[in-house]
């Protein structure tokens, strides 16, 4: 293995890192339904005083081809070409008490090498506990409680609070090898994967980020911000709600989903992903509600021709300006 060390540049300068903080990590781009990591990142980053000190080498990282960056053009000019960015921060809570933030896309590229960095920095730096978040997209009901999936070892932050503890092969994300090898190294873990409703899980989903800041905030005794998401929480379920009354077919659906979840929420030993008989899955959701728009806006508007409308487009894409790069 190449030099660890090699594939980050500190920028702490004159300025240590106090020993013994905990470390919160979260990357984009595998098990970010909702775009939850995203919107932790932006909200952390934009409402908790902060400063980079340590920055990642993402031309060794990063596959530009696979995640392209956004570039602005204006009339005859290319401006703002926005990189991504690997960054370990140093973060002040609302009360002004400090942690480390990891955070920014998941490498594509030398993962363990990225993993024994990771570790070095905490060795240097005296971590004392590392709080993972992600996000998975289930068959839940989005009216219900936000549910999450614990994992780590430590068991005073993570006892009793899973909805759902399954046994199974999964697929394997650099956060996950990340938290693997911590453990291993005896650092004190801690994981919370949020469940974001599998039918909104391509879209910004506030009410997962508002979940992983609490869990979040709970384990490492922080004072996490929390109201700006809270607010645009109560946007999109309301908007979720108008669409789910409009159409008879997604009432239906979402009301089996909410058996499933109920009857799981008695039974935790059932597993969420065996579904019942007839249980919808995302596409059949979306579809459903495709054709009733499709059927309401040919009653307003027949036509003979072309393709119904299509949802309302989301930027989801663009990078988080809080940032100042796309993840």
């Amino acid at each position: 293995m190449l030099d660890p060390t090699q594939l980050y540049t500190r920028d702490d300068g004159e300025d240590a890192v106090p020993a013994g903080l905990g470390l919160l990590v979260t990357l984009t781009g595998h098990l970010d339904a909702g775009h939850v990591g995203r919107q932790l990142r932006s909200a952390l980053r934009e409402h908790l005083t902060h400063r980079t000190v340590a920055s990642f080498d993402l031309d060794q990282l990063h596959d530009y081809r696979a995640r392209r960056p956004r570039v602005r053009f204006e009339h005859d000019r290319y401006t703002d070409l926005r990189l991504p960015a690997l960054t370990v921060d140093l973060v002040e809570d609302l009360l002004g008490r400090p942690f480390l933030l990891l955070s920014g896309p998941e490498p594509d590229l030398q993962w363990q090498r990225f993993t024994a960095a990771v570790l070095g920095l905490a060795r240097e730096w005296g971590v004392d506990t590392v709080t993972f978040v992600d996000a998975a997209p289930l068959p839940v009901p989005h009216t219900r409680r936000v549910g999450v999936t614990t994992h780590g070892t430590r068991t005073d932050a993570l006892e009793g609070l899973s909805t759902w503890s399954p046994e199974a092969d999964v697929v394997a994300g650099a956060l996950q090898m990340l938290e693997l090898r911590a453990g291993e190294a005896g650092l004190a873990t801690a994981g919370y994967t949020v469940h974001v409703p599998h039918y909104v899980a391509e879209a910004a989903y506030p009410p997962g980020a508002v979940a992983a800041l609490e869990y979040v905030g709970a384990a490492m005794g922080l004072m996490m911000p929390t109201d700006e998401l809270r607010d645009a929480a109560r946007e999109v379920e309301a908007e979720i709600e108008r669409q789910v009354t409009a159409s008879p077919e997604v009432q239906q659906m979402i009301a089996g989903l909410e058996k499933n979840h109920d009857q799981n929420a008695e039974e935790q030993e059932r597993s969420l992903l065996e579904s019942a008989e007839g249980l919808p899955d995302g596409e059949e959701i979306a579809s459903a509600v495709e054709e009733y728009l499709a059927r309401r806006d040919e009653s307003v508007h027949p036509r003979t021709h072309g393709t119904g409308p299509t949802p309302p487009a989301q930027d989801d894409d663009a990078p988080d300006p809080s940032t100042d790069r796309a993840d």
